[in-house]
């Protein structure tokens, strides 16, 4: 990816809109589908280039490098609103879903 200024305007402009968190997360505190109702669970979003984005992918964008075709973003901190591009992996659909039901069992079993 080749960096212009729209694209650090565009990472000034996210990161303004974060807060760190005891657990290194940088927490989205900015819009979310679905407005004053939204729940807590669903992702941020961000307009970049005309488009609304999903912030975490932005930012690991920005920060890393584009989202290999065919993978998605999983969450390691498991928290959906964190943008640091250190709390993300890319992976297949189906390791992002494994991996999300492992940790809704460890959580249930303490």
């Amino acid at each position: 990816m080749t960096w212009d200024d729209y694209d650090r305007r565009a990472l000034d402009r996210l990161m303004d809109k974060c807060v760190e968190d005891e657990a290194g997360c940088w927490v989205w505190k900015g819009s979310r589908p679905g407005g004053k109702n939204r729940a807590s669970t669903t992702y941020g979003d961000i307009q970049y280039r005309g488009r609304t984005v999903v912030v975490h992918r932005l930012a690991y964008t920005l920060m890393r490098a584009d989202v290999p075709n065919g993978l998605e973003l999983d969450h390691l901190c498991r928290n959906p609103l964190c943008v640091n591009p250190d709390h993300l992996e890319p992976v297949t659909h189906a390791e992002n879903v494994r991996r999300a039901v492992a940790a809704r069992k460890a959580a249930r079993n303490g």
